[in-house]
């Protein structure tokens, strides 16, 4: 399985806003773009599909740019798939066939434990994480 582009973006653009929370910041979309070598175009496109689900705000105007809407702790991995794909994982045809009920609930299971897992990571984590490691599953 692949992680959705958007996902992987959208992460490496709020773990940029939240190294300025702090101090209240608001970071035009270009500059995050070219801090973490993404298409500005396609970012905003992004960051728009994010702000309804509270995790950016944006300001308008010649300062205007965007922020996190919370607390770099209270954004985990799993609210920023959620917000962008919906349902992170979900089964086509659970109880099809004569397997399919055994199929399913091993899948469910994993599926769990990953919501788990993505729920438990925040941005805060990544902040403070110097771990430069290729995630392969």
């Amino acid at each position: 399985m692949r992680l959705p582009l958007k996902i992987e973006y959208a992460t490496r653009a709020l773990v940029q806003l939240a190294r300025t929370y702090e101090r209240g910041e608001v970071r035009r979309a270009e500059e995050l773009a070219e801090a973490e070598a993404l298409s500005p175009h396609y970012l905003v496109q992004i960051l728009n599909e994010l702000r309804p689900a509270g995790l950016v705000a944006s300001r308008r105007g010649k300062n205007g740019g965007y922020l996190l809407a919370r607390r770099p702790e209270e954004i985990s991995l799993l609210d920023i798939a959620q917000a962008l794909e919906g349902r992170v994982l979900e089964l086509n045809d659970p109880e099809g066939g004569e397997s399919g009920p055994a199929a399913a609930g091993a899948w469910k299971e994993v599926f769990a434990g990953l919501e788990k897992a993505l729920s438990e990571w925040t941005l805060a984590d990544l902040l403070s994480d110097g771990s430069s490691a290729d995630w392969v599953i």
